[in-house]
């Protein structure tokens, strides 16, 4: 049994550098969520083991980008021998249901094995929260990516922040969190699509401003196999972050907080006023490739 969080794809856009896309799996006993559906759900052909003894598993999209629902069209390789829902935020992000969005991703001419078959059910994400197996999940709209996506926090041991560019309002949103999980697709000194994205110092300015300790650097860039400035932007504010990485464990569950988080729990405090962030807005002119749109 692997209960905790498993990072199965911790890449963007497309599969590279030994990572995969948008994907990673938090395991409770006979429980599972999968927090998007990137090529990272192809890891679980790989690892077979991360799924042994699962009854029932949800599948949560924080939005419908290619780079987080294409494995998707993987689920009949893993036998389907457990309840499965996939939850969507359709109706509430796009206007459309999440069953007619996805519809033609498991229907010809782009996939031979409709949902149906599979008996999985597709369903929206309500608007604001959401109970699964007994973890309480709070969802936040984020408005600054190309598409709106939903920005995920469960009970107060990890929030999920993917595919917005730096929004101060994420801080109260993950304020008394273990662990923050946040989109890093660029650094300073690498300005990429800062229009929708959110740079590693954005993410530790997220972090700070939340008072959490322990920050996560997901959804980076394929383009570079080497992320030390990654995570080197980040340590200046917050020296616990990491880069994740396909494969990656981690323990969730302990009922610890990072010391920050514990006191601005005890003060009952939601986080402070935002703080600018560690890294500047760059204009047009410093971008490389900003005119290209990526997921």
């Amino acid at each position: 049994m692997h209960d905790g969080l498993t990072i199965l794809g911790a890449g963007g856009w497309f599969p590279a550098q030994g990572r995969q896309t948008a994907c990673a799996l938090w395991r409770r006993g006979g429980e599972a969520i999968m927090i998007d559906a990137g090529t990272g759900l192809g890891r679980l052909i790989e690892r077979p083991d991360l799924l042994e003894g699962v009854e029932k598993l949800d599948i949560l999209l924080t939005h419908f980008h290619l780079d987080h629902v294409c494995g998707l069209a993987y689920l009949p390789a893993l036998g389907m021998g457990m309840q499965t829902t996939i939850w969507g935020p359709g109706s509430e992000l796009y206007g459309t249901p999440t069953p007619e969005l996805l519809a033609p991703m498991s229907h010809e001419p782009f996939h031979p094995v409709p949902f149906e078959e599979l008996e999985i059910d597709v369903r929206d994400l309500p608007p604001d929260e959401l109970d699964l197996g007994g973890v309480r999940i709070w969802l936040r709209a984020q408005h600054r990516h190309s598409a709106p996506s939903f920005g995920l926090r469960f009970d107060d041991e990890l929030t999920w922040i993917t595919d917005t560019a730096y929004d101060p309002e994420s801080a109260a949103f993950a304020a008394g969190c273990s662990l923050l999980a946040h989109e890093s697709w660029w650094w300073r000194q690498r300005p990429r699509n800062e229009d929708i994205h959110s740079a590693a110092g954005q993410a530790a300015t997220v972090a700070r401003d939340a008072g959490i300790d322990d920050l996560l650097l997901m959804h980076v860039p394929p383009f570079d196999a080497d992320l030390r400035p990654l995570v080197d932007e980040a340590r200046h504010l917050i020296p616990r972050a990491r880069v994740a990485a396909d494969g990656m464990h981690l323990s969730l569950g302990s009922g610890q907080v990072g010391s920050a988080a514990l006191e601005r729990s005890r003060r009952g405090a939601r986080g402070p006023e935002p703080i600018a962030s560690a890294v500047p807005t760059a204009s047009s002119a410093q971008v490389t490739g900003s005119s290209r749109k990526s997921a």
